[in-house]
């Protein structure tokens, strides 16, 4: 990149940062997942509300933000997480458009709700396009994690916008939502009916064992079944180990697996579980077919 183009300078990058967009799709026969934003519901709204493609990247942000400089003028949105935003000392919302001009100065700080945060830019990043996607996943990008004094390239905005700042109210359930979502798994009827009821009839609770491949849930649940040929998987599979551990695979997750695969999120339940942290409480909610 030329120093003279428009970029985001990052002073401190967080904890767990990267560029994200809708994620590559059609690599699963070579073993690439498709990786992309976590919470798709918050990463689409930052697009939506920027007047952007569906898919430009944003930084996606967990557990906490981080410090950056801006050399170029542009518009960028925060949504998902709470968190103290400042702008040059200044205080914003998330969900509200920021106007940005040539050294202006963000500040994040640790989210106070929520687990991850997008933040968007007009145009969208333009770093790395590789397999159709921007999205950094090790081994295929350059880059899996933001640090310090990395430059992420946008596209400068050289008309002037009207000098205002709009915040949009937006429903911020998914936060607070405890319930899961799930399409019963191609291996749950191999469980035990009342192992299987198990899953529905309690509160589980998130164990520390979690990121972007997936995470694992802290109760343990009793397991007959042995593992399985090797079969594919998906965002939001919830396989069941030889011990009992309760698996959500995420974003990252491999393209196949040997443990059962006992239940199936949506898109919803796939977004809920990213704004997820450590202790948090959730209830599987079984979606039931016509037939059922």
């Amino acid at each position: 990149m030329k120093p003279s183009e428009a970029h985001l300078e990052v002073i401190k990058p967080g904890f767990y940062s990267s560029i994200q967009d809708l994620g590559r799709f059609g690599q699963g026969y070579w073993g690439i997942p498709s990786a992309g934003a976590m919470d798709r519901q918050s990463f689409e709204l930052a697009n939506h509300l920027l007047k952007n493609d569906e898919n430009s990247a944003c930084l996606e942000m967990a557990m906490m933000g981080g410090e950056f400089i801006f050399n170029g003028n542009t518009q960028i949105v925060l949504t998902g997480a709470k968190a103290k935003i400042t702008l040059n000392q200044k205080t914003f919302e998330i969900n509200t458009i920021i106007h940005i001009s040539v050294g202006d100065h963000l500040k994040i700080g640790p989210f106070s709700k929520g687990c991850r945060m997008y933040l968007g830019i007009k145009g969208g990043f333009q770093t790395q396009f590789i397999l159709q996607s921007r999205s950094w996943y090790k081994g295929i990008t350059d880059n899996h994690l933001l640090e310090a004094g990395d430059i992420l390239p946008f596209q400068d905005q050289q008309k002037e916008f009207p000098r205002f700042n709009a915040k949009v109210a937006v429903d911020n359930t998914l936060m607070e939502n405890q319930d899961i979502e799930v399409y019963a798994g191609p291996e749950s009827d191999q469980l035990q009916p009342e192992i299987y009821e198990q899953l529905f009839d309690r509160e589980f609770h998130l164990s520390p064992m979690m990121n972007r491949m997936g995470i694992q849930i802290e109760e343990k649940l009793e397991n007959q079944l042995n593992e399985i040929l090797t079969a594919p998987v998906y965002p939001g599979t919830v396989q069941l180990s030889p011990g009992g551990k309760i698996m959500i695979l995420m974003r990252d997750a491999q393209v196949t697996g040997g443990y059962p695969r006992i239940l199936q999120l949506n898109q919803a339940g796939i977004n809920i579980m990213a704004q997820k942290k450590q202790g948090d409480k959730i209830r599987f909610k079984l979606i039931k077919s016509d037939n059922q």
